[in-house]
């Protein structure tokens, strides 16, 4: 009886053992796929600090036409975020400059609760080391914005908005 009794016991434990699910975090999430620049926005503030003017940052001129289109050097471009906040750049076939490597590595990592985001070496695409806030981040997409000095015309520099935003590739 006692053996029964300790079988049925062992059953019971068994049976009403479930196996729980842990959700990814965001950082596994960023690990687990390449990702693709999908716009880059810049955001001119007003004098009084609020959101003024919001511009592509792949505005140009086309035959006359303007078009706000991802340059073809960086369609082909995608990013690895990999372990030990090792990150790589991967330029596709389709080069931007002729002296760009095929692995531009760079740090990055999340912080203060995965509401901020940086990335150190990335000077190819941003022109900076990104010290960014996370707008959002879901499964297949995710964007940061950040602050970045540029040049006026009379020789001053304004800080304005960088928005990015990545998609899975």
């Amino acid at each position: 009886m006692k053996y029964c009794l300790l079988f049925l016991f062992s059953v019971l434990i068994f049976v009403s053992c479930d196996k729980v699910d842990v959700p990814m975090s965001k950082q596994e999430k960023m690990r687990a796929s390449d990702w693709t620049i999908d716009t880059l926005t810049i955001t001119y503030m007003s004098y009084t600090g609020a959101d003024s003017e919001v511009q592509s940052l792949w505005k140009r001129t086309e035959s006359g036409v303007e078009v706000s289109n991802k340059p073809d050097c960086l369609r082909d471009d995608f990013i690895k975020f990999r372990d030990k906040n090792d990150g790589s750049h991967i330029p596709g076939p389709n080069k931007c400059a002729t002296s760009e490597t095929n692995d531009i590595e760079f740090t990055w990592g999340l912080r203060d609760a995965d509401t901020k985001v940086y990335m150190y070496g990335l000077y190819a695409l941003f022109g900076q080391d990104v010290n960014a806030d996370m707008l959002y981040f879901e499964d297949d997409n995710f964007a940061f914005s950040f602050p970045r000095k540029v040049p006026t015309n009379g020789g001053d520099s304004i800080t304005v908005k960088i928005t990015c935003k990545l998609e899975k590739k």
